[in-house]
């Protein structure tokens, strides 16, 4: 029998700390009080990560437990691109490198990317790390290559991300990796992906246990964010490290439970994510039992996409969450005095080539709708109008969404 009452569910997972509140969920952070903490004005963010890599998370497993979760994965892609098409959901699958790669080969002393630096320590089999690497193609080895699958979801007409999750499924814990071996990594993933006009800004930590050590290596390597896990806090708004790269707190891991329903614990965390100002996120292995995604991850995804019918929540993906918060963490209005109305300065050093585009929303206070709103570029070009804004009667509050090249929005009342 499943517990029903929100009331004591909510309670339970505050008693158990899962929802206690984080410093790093301060709505009004940066951005001078103009800049909304998530797009569109929405009350919390919602991001959904896929661990996307097929067999080679599952090496330690037999031969047929192995090749078992990969032709189930390859089995559900299917089911989870139909429902995130049917509701306009983007998510971010962290992919494994080596799965962009149609074929590979042997190299000449027999060993399967010869090239490639192998991890100081191994503590899930024994032999060379590549020992399993069938050295064939995606038409023979279909659980070890997966471009196919790749230019599937390109193609599904929903602007996925596509992250990374090491090129080989490493570990990068202090005793699993080292520098070397996350450089060729990176660099791998990034020559594999780039074929498909790819380039990876987010990462998924395998097994997840992070590598922090790694940080700064990693943002030189274009990374922006990361899935982190914390025991306890689940929602949080994104918190920046030194190296620029921001994480992403982890809230919850897709399954089925059998004392509760977890659409209704998702429900709970997405409405107390709401009343935060924080950021939601829900992660999961496309090889699940079939059952976890036609109970548990359909109808949360179509929660969401409610939710963002309303504008309670901006769905993203991780490295648009992490343009946003640094494009506003970077980013000051100054409001200048205009007798037709208001004129707001935008001054940034927000880095596009590290980060991406992104739009940044405003909430401008306006006595009376506008009578109309344009912006010009901070590259001099022309000031070009607003067609899509939205104004708030009763709070008084404009609310338009500019691109973070905007360097002036004029308001005319």
């Amino acid at each position: 029998m499943k517990l029903k009452n929100r009331w004591l569910l909510k309670a339970l997972w505050q008693t158990s700390g899962q929802l206690r509140r984080s410093p790093g969920e301060v709505a009004g952070a940066g951005g001078g009080g103009w800049i909304a903490p998530f797009k569109n004005a929405a009350g919390a963010s919602a991001t959904i990560s896929s661990d996307f890599e097929l067999c080679w998370a599952w090496r330690s497993l037999s031969a047929a437990a192995c090749q078992e979760r990969g032709e189930t994965e390859r089995n559900n892609i299917p089911f989870l691109i139909e429902v995130l098409n049917r509701t306009k959901v983007p998510i971010t699958w962290a992919t494994v490198g080596h799965m962009f790669l149609d074929h590979c080969q042997t190299g000449a002393d027999g060993r399967a990317h010869p090239e490639m630096p192998r991890p100081p320590k191994n503590r899930l089999f024994e032999g060379d790390w590549y020992r399993h690497d069938p050295c064939a193609n995606v038409a023979k080895a279909p659980g070890w290559y997966s471009p196919d699958l790749i230019q599937t979801i390109l193609d599904s007409g929903v602007r996925h991300e596509f992250g990374t999750h090491s090129f080989s499924h490493i570990d990068f814990s202090q005793e699993t990796s080292t520098p070397e071996l996350v450089d060729a990594e990176m660099a791998a993933c990034v020559a594999a992906m780039r074929p498909f006009g790819l380039k990876p800004r987010s990462l998924v930590f395998c097994f997840n246990r992070p590598g922090y050590q790694h940080a700064e290596r990693l943002f030189k390597a274009g990374i922006t964010s990361v899935r982190h896990r914390d025991g306890m806090v689940r929602l949080a708004y994104p918190e920046r490290t030194a190296s620029g790269i921001y994480k992403l707190y982890e809230s919850m891991n897709l399954r089925l439970a059998s004392r509760y329903d977890y659409v209704d614990k998702a429900k709970i965390f997405i409405e107390e994510a709401v009343k935060r100002g924080a950021a939601y996120h829900l992660w999961f292995h496309p090889s699940d039992d079939p059952r976890v995604f036609e109970q548990a991850f359909a109808p949360i995804v179509e929660y969401l996409a409610a939710q963002r019918d309303l504008n309670r929540v901006w769905i993203c993906t991780m490295s648009e969450l992490a343009a946003y918060c640094e494009a506003r963490r970077t980013t000051r209005v100054e409001p200048v005095p205009d007798p037709a109305g208001l004129l707001l300065k935008l001054t940034t050093d927000y880095d596009s080539r590290q980060y991406g585009e992104t739009d940044l929303t405003l909430t401008i206070k306006c006595p009376r709708r506008p009578a109309s709103v344009s912006v010009r570029s901070a590259d001099g070009g022309s000031t070009a109008p607003v067609s899509h804004y939205c104004y708030e009667q009763e709070a008084g509050n404009l609310i338009v969404n500019v691109s973070c090249r905007a360097a002036v929005v004029v308001v005319e009342i």
